[in-house]
């Protein structure tokens, strides 16, 4: 079935967890599936599929998973505090959970909760692309010993970034859509930073990054710091060739939090330059206007794309 990543496998995978009323819900879609004409069962299914490749991303740019002195597990995922509506979204997608407050207007998004925990492996085994993915095995050792399961930890994903939600997701945590407007230029710029180690096993993201610089055709820039420590690898998006592969690519795979918005008037901007209307005074108001409503400076939130979840 085209969308699906190794067929009904990881579908099936609650009834190794443990999870009947999760496992019966996804044995009836595949029934469902076999059944009828498809369209309502590919919707449901795809729908999962979205959630586990975006929510990989969105943990990988910016989640942990942190086994306590206590023996138990805290996953959490850090929010800028507008973007709120989604950390309800997902936390009521997947069940028991927390929201709570931090410094530097963010919140953090956190599962503690048996039953969420194995929702979450669920939705993303196999779907990880990072490092990280050390974090996501211990979790999966703690659950197979704590609760006597048997959950086969799946390898990296490998699969094509413009294929699925991954990319979405990392870019919701890490990304961020720019418009430069001076009298001497008008350009839109994206960038993405990622550390260039992963703390916990001094792993490099250097694959990964890689990656999606060839997919969107850019070079990997670095930002160093003085003491070496907490580099960061950079992906610089401002070609308009590069431009319109991300645009393509996130509007077939759109961001979920409130960067879908500025992702909005960025492309608005976009067009106004590719069209060489950025040199009238119509085009720069249009371009002036979009770029005083996006990131700090947006006042109004619309989350109707929020609907799927």
């Amino acid at each position: 079935m085209p969308g699906l990543v190794g067929g009904y496998g990881n579908y099936l995978l609650p009834v190794q967890c443990g999870a009947p009323d999760m496992a019966n819900k996804l044995k009836n879609k595949i029934k469902w599936f076999l059944k009828s004409d498809l369209s309502y069962e590919k919707n449901s299914i795809d729908s999962i599929n979205k959630i586990g490749s975006y929510l990989a991303g969105l943990i990988e740019g910016d989640g942990y998973i942190f086994i306590t002195k206590a023996d138990t597990i805290i996953l959490g995922v850090t929010f800028n505090v507008k973007d709120k509506p989604l950390a309800n979204k997902l936390l009521m997608f997947i069940g028991k959970g927390s929201i709570v407050n931090r410094k530097s207007k963010s919140i953090e998004l956190r599962f503690s909760a048996f039953h969420s925990l194995k929702i979450i492996i669920n939705l993303v085994n196999g779907k990880f692309r990072t490092p990280k993915i050390n974090q996501l095995y211990r979790l999966i050792d703690w659950l197979n010993k704590k609760h006597s399961l048997n959950i086969n930890k799946l390898p990296l994903d490998d699969s094509n970034l413009l294929s699925n939600y991954w990319l979405s997701g990392f870019i919701d945590a890490d990304g961020s859509f720019y418009i430069r407007y001076s009298v001497k230029q008008i350009i839109c710029k994206f960038a993405l930073e990622q550390r260039m180690l992963y703390p916990k096993t001094q792993e490099s993201y250097e694959k990964i990054i890689t990656k999606i610089c060839e997919t969107l055709k850019v070079k990997i820039a670095i930002r160093k710091r003085s003491d070496n420590k907490n580099n960061y690898y950079i992906i610089r998006v401002e070609n308009q060739n590069s431009i319109k592969l991300l645009i393509k690519y996130l509007n077939d795979y759109p961001l979920l939090s409130s960067k879908y918005l500025d992702f909005l008037d960025w492309n608005i901007a976009f067009n106004q330059i590719i069209s060489k209307h950025h040199f009238t005074d119509e085009g720069k108001l249009i371009i002036y206007s979009a770029k005083n409503r996006m990131n700090d400076k947006r006042t109004y939130f619309n989350w109707d794309h929020l609907n799927f979840i």
